[in-house]
């Protein structure tokens, strides 16, 4: 026979382990239980986000209410100023010498210029 130069491996199979169900740990299917303090944890961080929801809440109402007030005590301003303005012109016309010369000349008076003096503020 030729002889092989060839190393002959033996041609064992690898042995794999075999699966055994008794070997691995079992499964627990149990519910998580929740500690007495995760529970509270939740319940109080729960109702501070409704707190804090409830105040921003009230904030912005209470921050409408007070800009409906502004625009009404804006718009007073306004209509004051032009009253003021508009009596400030019925002064400045009845005390016009044109109207108080007519006026004098209606009650029979007449006016001296040289008696009379201008007095200005």
């Amino acid at each position: 026979m030729a002889s092989n130069t060839a190393k002959q491996l033996s041609a064992q199979p690898l042995q794999r382990p075999i699966h055994n169900p008794e070997r691995q740990p079992k499964k627990q299917s149990q519910k998580r239980t929740y500690l007495k303090i995760e529970k509270t944890m939740v319940v109080l961080i729960s109702a501070w986000v409704s707190i804090l929801a409830c105040l921003v809440i009230a904030s912005a109402i209470n921050l409408n209410s007070s800009q409906v007030h502004l625009q009404k005590i804006n718009g007073q301003i306004t209509n004051m100023q032009a009253k003021n303005s508009n009596t400030k012109q019925e002064v400045g016309e009845l005390t016009s010498r044109s109207r108080l010369d007519a006026v004098a000349k209606k009650a029979g008076l007449s006016m001296n210029e040289q008696n009379t003096r201008n007095v200005s503020k």
